[in-house]
C-alpha cells in the first residue's frame, strides 16, 4: 500500500511541477510588441538566416529565457561562451563526472550560480592534458599524461559538506560493481 501511494505522491508531484512551469510559459499571441523579449525571440524564430548569436539573443531575454527553460544543461565551456557573466544567476549549479573537470574550467560555471552541487568520485582517473597538446610541441615519455586537479578535488580539499553514494543503479545487478565495491569502497 506504502509503495502504490508512494507511486501515487510521485506521479502527482511530476503533474504538479509540470503545471507550474507550462503557467509561466507566455501565451505567443498575434499581437506581440516588436520590441518585447517575446516579440525579439518570435522575429528570430521567423528568421531563415542572419539570426543573432545565441550569446546577443540570450541577453535580449534574460527575464524570457528562464520562463522558458528553467533548466539548461550546458558544458561549461558553453557557459563561457554562451551566457554573459552579467546574465542573472541560477539557483543552481549541478557538475556531475567532476573527477573529470578542471578547477578552472568550472569556475565560470560556478559563479554563475547561487548554489553549486558538485558530483564525482575521486576514485576515478582525473583529467589529463593529453589532447591539449600543440602541433609543434615535442612529446617526452615523462609527460605523455599529465594529471590536472578536477574540481572534486578542490572542494575535497576546501573540506567541503559531503555525502557517499549509498546505492547505485548497478548495485541491482551485483556482478557489475562487485569488484570495485569490494576493492575500491569497502563493501559500502
Amino acid at each position: 500500500q506504502f509503495h502504490k501511494l508512494d507511486d501515487q505522491y510521485l506521479t502527482l508531484t511530476c503533474a504538479l511541477i509540470q503545471a507550474r512551469l507550462a503557467s509561466r510559459v507566455p501565451v505567443a499571441g498575434d499581437r506581440v510588441i516588436e520590441h518585447s523579449e517575446m516579440g525579439i525571440l518570435q522575429r528570430q524564430l521567423q528568421m531563415r538566416r542572419r539570426h543573432l548569436p545565441i550569446r546577443q539573443l540570450f541577453q535580449r531575454i534574460p527575464n524570457l529565457l528562464p520562463r522558458l527553460k528553467p533548466c539548461l544543461l550546458m558544458s561549461p565551456i558553453s557557459v563561457a561562451q554562451y551566457l554573459d557573466a552579467a546574465h542573472p544567476p541560477f539557483d543552481l549549479v549541478l557538475f556531475d563526472e567532476a573527477s573529470q573537470l578542471p578547477t578552472w574550467d568550472a569556475i565560470g560555471a560556478i559563479a554563475r550560480g547561487r548554489e553549486a552541487i558538485i558530483v564525482g568520485d575521486p576514485k576515478q582517473l582525473p583529467p589529463t592534458n593529453f589532447f591539449s597538446r600543440s602541433d609543434g610541441e615535442e612529446v617526452g615519455d615523462d609527460d605523455l599524461v599529465e594529471d590536472l586537479e578536477s574540481i572534486l578535488d578542490d572542494c575535497i580539499a576546501a573540506r567541503l559538506p559531503w555525502l557517499q553514494l549509498r546505492w547505485h543503479y548497478r548495485s541491482r545487478h551485483e556482478s557489475l560493481i562487485a569488484f570495485s565495491n569490494s576493492n575500491y569502497y569497502d563493501n559500502r
